[in-house]
C-alpha cells in the first residue's frame, strides 16, 4: 500500500545492497527460473573442480538446513541443471553433479547479475586498478568463504548475530 509520498523504490538513484539483492532475486526468477540459493548452489558448483561437489561441502558454505538443501536440490534436479548421485567409494554421500544445462543457464544467470550489480551498485564505487595478479581460486567448494558473524545494519535494525550452522 502505498500514500503517495513514499519513493519507488524502482526509482531511487542507487539503491543499497538490500535492494540490489531482491532486485537481483526477481530478476534471477522472471529470467532464468532461479532463487538466489539456486544462483549461489549453480555458482559454486561452476566454480568446483569436475563441476562437482558433495551436498555437505554445499550445506555448509550456504549455511542451511539439511532438509533445505535437500528441497532446493530436488527442484534444481527436477529442472535438470544439476545431477545427484552416490558416491561409489562412500554411499553414505551424495555428490551434485553441475549439467550442461545447468552450466549454460548459470552462465546467462551470471550476465544478468553482474549487470544489475554494476548498474545499481557501480555507479558509486571509485574502479581501482586491476591486482597485479588474480586471486587464487579455491580449489573445492568447501574453501568459499562461509556465512559467519554479521555485523552492522540489518533490515530489522542494527545487530550482531551468529548465523545459524547445519542441524547436526
Amino acid at each position: 500500500m502505498t500514500d503517495g509520498t513514499s519513493p519507488d523504490i524502482t526509482q531511487r538513484q542507487s539503491p543499497g545492497i538490500l535492494w540490489t539483492l531482491g532486485l537481483l532475486h526477481g530478476a534471477l526468477r522472471a529470467r532464468h527460473g532461479l532463487s538466489l540459493h539456486g544462483y549461489l548452489i549453480l555458482g559454486a558448483l561452476a566454480e568446483a573442480a569436475g563441476g562437482s561437489a558433495p551436498v555437505t561441502e554445499l550445506t555448509a558454505f550456504l549455511g542451511e538446513s539439511g532438509d533445505r538443501m535437500s528441497y532446493l536440490l530436488r527442484g534444481m534436479q527436477a529442472s535438470g541443471l544439476i545431477e545427484r548421485d552416490r558416491r561409489d567409494r562412500d554411499r553414505r554421500t551424495v555428490q551434485v553433479t553441475l549439467t550442461d544445462t545447468g552450466r549454460g543457464t548459470f552462465a546467462d544467470a551470471e550476465r544478468t547479475a553482474q549487470a544489475i550489480v554494476r548498474r545499481d551498485l557501480a555507479p558509486g564505487l571509485v574502479e581501482s586498478p586491476a591486482p597485479a595478479s588474480p586471486a587464487p581460486r579455491p580449489a573445492a567448494v568447501r574453501d568459499l568463504p562461509r556465512p559467519g558473524r554479521v555485523q552492522g545494519r540489518t533490515p530489522l535494525g542494527d545487530a550482531t548475530r551468529e548465523r545459524p550452522g547445519p542441524r547436526t
